[in-house]
């Protein structure tokens, strides 16, 4: 009885599998791609390119500031090494504090972007939802396979462009 029971339910649980249509959509790639992400990217994409010539300009100068104690280590006297160590260790620091502090303001502006553009993709998702009777949409990434013809991302972008 319990094998009969455990067929059934497998059929009727293989049935509704195979009549749900399925897709898969990088919404974070589709936003990005579609033209008011492009748009909106314009001024975070200046600002991070900011923020890096600023970290590589400093870390010419940490490399410019290594490569002078090098040449400089045999005449210096110890206690101006240690000094000058110190100081290049410090700056060391600095840097890649900056470093990180540049990437944690890059991701909140990437956030923010994203925040702000996903009520336009979520319209254009749940239009393109109920247009193809999709059962399940899941995020590409999190998908280990999928058929090309599963991927909807391009025609989400398609989609985000027509609406606005």
């Amino acid at each position: 009885m319990k094998k009969i029971i455990t067929v059934i339910f497998t059929l009727c649980f293989m049935s509704s599998v195979q009549a749900t249509e399925v897709a898969v959509i990088d919404f974070r790639a589709a936003l990005l791609a579609s033209n008011i992400g492009q748009e909106a990217a314009k001024e975070p994409k200046q600002k991070v390119a900011e923020m890096d010539a600023r970290l590589k300009k400093e870390q010419a100068d940490l490399e410019l500031s290594a490569q002078d104690l090098k040449r400089d280590e045999l005449t210096l006297s110890e206690g101006e090494f240690k000094k000058r160590r110190q100081a290049l260790a410090e700056h060391d620091n600095k840097v890649r504090a900056m470093a990180a502090n540049m990437q944690r303001q890059a991701k909140a502006l990437e956030q923010k972007l994203i925040q702000s553009l996903t009520p336009q993709g979520e319209a254009a998702l749940k239009s393109l939802i109920e247009e193809r009777k999709l059962g399940l949409v899941l995020n590409r990434q999190l998908s280990l396979y999928a058929d090309a013809d599963a991927d909807l991302t391009d025609e989400l972008v398609k989609r985000i462009n027509k609406d606005n």
